[in-house]
């Protein structure tokens, strides 16, 4: 989550390439109008074991979590009573990349393998657009960013698992919009770099400042 610039500049970034935007992601991006691309047995296999996983770790915390939902929402209303507290403004939310298109015959459309399901940062430079994994180690999404920030020392391995060279994309900013869950209400999902293909078919990544 806070490490893309400090692996890439030194590690993947050519000497006259600047990075512009960077999103890290834990699967696949968020897909319209494009299939899923399917499973590799050895990531399936792994998928199972972690929802297994989870769930066991579900049942056994459930009375944990009972405990820290009662003691948050005390907390929320005890917050709500006061007026003395200015809200603050609530930040927009939306997905980290989109990746939208008409179908797996679409520019955006085959670009998508499963390999995208990896771990790492979806990277717009002034050169290319790219998704690009670590090799080795990641942390999960729960685990990343926490902790002492320390240094990272020597060459860091990644692989470039998907890119689109300049040239093949035009590149221009909007504002895209989310369905609410539940009640299906149209909320603001911020301003996102809109990479166009050239069937119209493209890669949304969301900006880091809004």
């Amino acid at each position: 989550m806070r490490d893309a610039r400090r692996v890439l500049e030194p590690n993947w970034l050519r000497p006259d390439e600047r990075l512009i935007e960077f999103a890290p992601v834990w699967k696949l991006p968020v897909l319209e109008g494009v299939p899923r691309p399917p499973w590799p047995p050895e990531q399936l296999a792994k998928r199972i074991l972690t929802v297994v996983g989870t769930v066991l770790l579900w049942i056994v915390g459930s009375v944990v979590m009972l405990a820290l939902l009662v003691f948050l929402a005390e907390g929320l209303s005890g917050a709500s009573a006061g007026g003395d507290v200015p809200s603050k403004q609530k930040r927009t939310k939306g997905p980290a990349v989109v990746v939208h298109g008409r179908g797996d015959n679409s520019d955006a459309g085959r670009l998508l393998s499963p390999a995208l399901r990896r771990r790492g940062w979806w990277v717009l430079t002034d050169q290319r657009l790219a998704f690009v994994a670590p090799v080795g180690r990641s942390y999960s999404k729960f685990w990343s960013g926490s902790g002492p920030k320390t240094k990272i020392d020597g060459h860091v391995q990644v692989d470039t698992v998907l890119e689109v060279r300049e040239g093949r994309y035009t590149c221009e900013e909007v504002h895209r919009t989310r369905k609410t869950r539940i009640l299906r209400r149209t909320k603001p999902a911020g301003l996102y770099r809109r990479m166009l293909l050239s069937d119209g078919s493209g890669i949304d990544l969301r900006r880091r400042h809004q």
